[in-house]
C-alpha cells in the first residue's frame, strides 16, 4: 500500500559556482551522489539535474543539484520552483565567483525567499582567508534576497560541521509554510524515462494543487488526456502529491512516450496556450547594456523555453536595474498563467538579462498598448497579483474591457463556475461566456441606441444598419461591439433582421424600387451560382455604380440581402445556404471545403457567405472550421 504520511515540508535547491561542491555537500548530507550520468562523474561537474532525498529526524527533505556551469545555466533554471529554499554553495578558496551571483539573481527572480549559505572547503584555506571570504559574502548577501540567512562553514570531505548543517535544515524544514494547494493541479515535466513494468514515467515539482493515483491529466507535448497510474513523492510512492513536492507521475495514454523536458502535465479543464503576454519586467544591475525594444531574448518558464521578442511598453531602452511593463512575443506556444515567474537571457550576450511576471494574455491587434489606459491596467493588475489578491486581479480585467470567462479561469486557474457566481452581481454583465463592466456595457449600449434612432430618422425606408455600417460609426472592437449588441438583442432593446439592426419601435417606410429592373436581377441572385454584382451589371449592360444604387432601395425593402459590397442574395437563396451551415454543423464542425461541396457554390462565394454568416452570429469559426451558434 502506498504511504499516507506526509510530504515533505520543504525542497532545497543548491545553487553556487562550478566546482565548488554543491554535489559533495549534499552527498555529505544524505550519503547520495546526485551526479547520475556518466559524463558528469567522469568529468567531475554537474551538466543536469541531480535529485537525493533523505529522512532526518522524521522530517524527509529533498534535495535538487543544479549545474554550476554557466553553459549549463538553462538545466540550472529547469531546477528551481519558488516553494523551494535554497542552499547557496560558495567554495572558501574562490570565494564569491560569477555564477555564485547569477544563480542568486535567477533565484531571487523566480521568486525565492528563504535561503541558507554554506562556506564550503574550510579546510584548504587559512584563517585569514576565511575571514576575507566571511566578510565579502556578508556585504554581498545583504543586498539579496540571502540578507537574513544563516551562513555555515563546513568541509563536505571531512565531514566538518556537516551535522550543524543538517540540523539547521531540519528545523527549516518543520517552520517552512506550506505551499498553496487549492489552486488546480499543474506541473513541469524536467525529465521523462520508461521504466519495465510500468511504462513511462515523468518527474516535476508540483507547481500548484494537487494530484491523486486515478486522476485524469492533460499532456502538452501530445495534447491528449492521460491517466495519473502511480505517483511517488520524494522517493517514496504515495496515493497523491501536492504544491511543492518533488513528483514523479508513472502517467499511461495515447502517446505517452512522446513526453519530455519542458512539457506540462496538468488538470484537462486548464488547457490554454499562448505566444503574447504582458509582463512587469526588471532588468539585473549589472547587466552590461541597456535593454533595446524588440531585442530577441531567451525565455525560461520552469522547465519550458522558447526564443520571444521583447515589446517595452515604456521607453525604446531600458536600463539595467530599472523595471517597466513590457510584452513578450514567443515563437512557439507556451502555457503561461498569471503571476507565473519568468527569466529572460539576452540571445547574444548568452547571459541573464532579468525576469518577469506574467501580468495579462495580450490579444493578436493590440494598437492601444503603449496607451495610458493600458500602462494603468497593468500596473493595477501587477499590484492585484503581487498581493495574491486574484479575486481583484479579475476584476481589473473586467474592468478593462471584454473578457472571455472561460479562457480568462484558465488563465487565472480559477474554476469557470466561480467565476462566473464571482461576476454576476451589478458590476458586471454576462452573455454568451462573455463579460464587461456594466458602466461600460451601458455606456456603449446608449451610444449604438441613439446612433440608430438617428439613422432611422435620416433614412425611414431603410430597415437599419449592418455590422459593419454600425463599426465604422464606433470606437468599438468589433468583438465589444458584437457583445453589446447581442447585450441589447437579449433585453429586446434592438432587432435583427436580415442582417441590419434596428429599433423595435421602426416601421420601415415603403421602398420605392424599379419593380421591372428587380424582375431582372431576382433571377441572377436565386440562382445556384449566384452572380457577382459586377457581373450583374454586365447581364444587363449597366454601370456597377447605377446597378449598386438602383438595388438600394431593395436592400431597403428587404427583397435582396447584401452579404459584402459584391455580392447580393435573394432572401430565400440565403436562407437555403443557411440550412445548408445547420445541418453541417449537427454532424460536427465543418471546413469551408465541406461547405463548398455541400452547396455547390464556387470557393470565393463560399468564403464570401461564410463569413456574412460569421458577422451575423450565424456561425462562429474555430480556427479552420466553423459551429453554427445557438439562436
Amino acid at each position: 500500500m502506498p504511504s499516507q504520511s506526509p510530504s515533505s515540508r520543504v525542497i532545497i535547491t543548491l545553487a553556487g559556482h562550478v566546482d565548488h561542491g554543491k554535489t559533495a555537500v549534499v552527498h555529505a548530507l544524505t550519503g547520495i551522489n546526485t551526479d547520475r550520468l556518466k559524463e558528469e562523474q567522469a568529468r567531475g561537474l554537474t551538466i543536469d539535474l541531480g535529485f537525493a532525498y533523505a529522512t532526518f529526524d522524521e522530517e524527509r527533505i529533498g534535495f535538487v543539484d543544479v549545474p554550476g556551469h554557466r553553459r549549463f545555466i538553462h538545466n540550472m533554471i529547469a531546477g528551481v520552483a519558488s516553494q523551494q529554499h535554497a542552499l547557496v554553495i560558495i567554495a572558501a578558496d574562490d570565494g564569491i565567483m560569477p555564477q555564485t551571483i547569477e544563480h542568486a539573481q535567477i533565484l531571487e527572480l523566480l521568486g525565492i525567499r528563504s535561503g541558507t549559505i554554506v562556506i564550503n572547503k574550510i579546510d584548504i584555506v587559512e584563517a585569514t582567508r576565511l575571514r576575507q571570504v566571511r566578510e565579502s559574502i556578508g556585504t554581498w548577501q545583504s543586498a539579496n534576497f540571502l540578507r537574513d540567512a544563516s551562513a555555515f562553514e563546513v568541509a563536505a570531505t571531512t565531514m566538518t560541521g556537516i551535522e550543524e548543517l543538517r540540523t539547521h535544515l531540519v528545523a527549516t524544514s518543520k517552520n517552512f509554510t506550506q505551499a498553496e494547494s487549492q489552486r488546480p493541479f499543474r506541473m513541469a515535466i524536467d525529465r521523462s524515462f520508461r521504466l519495465r513494468g510500468a511504462g513511462t514515467v515523468v518527474t516535476g515539482t508540483i507547481a500548484s494543487g494537487q494530484v491523486h493515483a486515478g486522476d485524469e491529466l492533460y499532456l502538452t507535448s501530445t495534447s491528449q488526456r492521460v491517466r495519473a497510474r502511480g505517483i511517488n513523492v520524494q522517493g517514496r510512492e504515495r496515493s497523491e502529491g501536492r504544491a511543492g513536492d518533488r513528483c514523479s507521475l508513472n502517467i499511461a495514454g495515447t502517446d505517452v512516450s512522446r513526453a519530455k523536458r519542458g512539457d506540462w502535465v496538468f488538470d484537462p479543464a486548464y488547457a490554454l496556450t499562448t505566444q503574447r503576454v504582458s509582463v512587469f519586467l526588471t532588468t539585473l544591475a549589472d547587466f552590461p547594456r541597456p535593454v533595446k525594444h524588440w531585442s530577441s531574448i531567451h525565455v525560461y518558464h520552469l522547465t519550458d523555453h522558447c526564443e520571444a521578442r521583447l515589446s517595452l511598453l515604456e521607453s525604446q531602452a531600458l536600463t539595467p536595474g530599472s523595471s517597466e511593463f513590457a510584452e513578450i512575443h514567443c515563437d512557439s506556444e507556451m502555457h503561461f498563467k498569471a503571476g507565473d515567474r519568468l527569466i529572460f537571457r539576452d540571445r547574444d550576450l548568452a547571459r541573464t538579462l532579468g525576469g518577469g511576471t506574467v501580468l495579462a494574455l495580450v490579444p493578436e491587434s493590440n494598437a492601444r498598448r503603449r496607451t495610458k489606459t493600458n500602462l494603468q491596467f497593468l500596473r493595477l493588475l501587477y499590484e492585484a497579483i503581487q498581493a495574491g489578491h486574484m479575486e481583484r486581479a479579475i476584476e481589473t480585467h473586467a474592468a478593462q474591457g471584454l473578457i472571455s470567462i472561460d479562457e480568462l479561469a484558465r488563465f487565472f486557474l480559477y474554476e469557470a463556475i466561480q467565476l462566473k457566481e464571482f461576476l454576476q452581481q451589478p458590476t458586471h454583465t454576462q452573455l454568451n461566456g462573455l463579460a464587461m463592466a456594466t458602466t461600460a456595457v451601458e455606456a456603449n449600449a446608449n451610444q449604438l441606441k441613439q446612433l440608430l434612432r438617428d439613422f432611422h430618422q435620416v433614412n425611414p425606408a431603410m430597415q437599419g444598419m449592418s455590422f459593419g455600417r454600425l463599426s465604422s460609426h464606433v470606437a468599438l472592437t468589433e468583438a465589444v461591439l458584437q457583445f453589446t449588441l447581442d447585450c441589447l438583442l437579449d433585453r429586446g432593446e434592438l432587432r435583427h433582421v436580415n442582417g441590419q439592426y434596428l429599433l423595435p419601435e421602426h416601421k420601415t417606410q415603403a421602398a420605392n424600387y424599379d419593380d421591372v429592373l428587380y424582375l431582372k436581377i431576382e433571377p441572377l441572385l436565386d440562382a445556384p451560382q449566384p452572380l457577382s454584382l459586377g457581373d450583374v451589371a454586365k447581364h444587363l449592360r449597366m454601370s456597377f455604380q447605377a446597378i449598386e444604387k438602383a438595388m438600394r432601395p431593395m436592400i431597403a425593402a428587404g427583397v435582396i440581402v447584401r452579404v459584402n459590397k459584391n455580392r447580393y442574395f435573394t432572401p430565400s437563396r440565403l436562407q437555403s445556404l443557411q440550412q445548408t451551415a445547420y445541418e453541417l454543423s449537427a454532424k460536427q464542425p465543418f471546413t469551408v471545403k465541406q461547405f463548398r461541396d455541400e452547396s455547390l457554390l464556387g470557393r470565393n462565394t463560399v468564403i464570401d457567405v461564410l463569413e456574412y454568416f460569421d458577422r451575423q452570429r450565424i456561425t462562429h469559426r474555430r480556427g479552420d472550421v466553423r459551429v453554427v451558434l445557438e439562436s
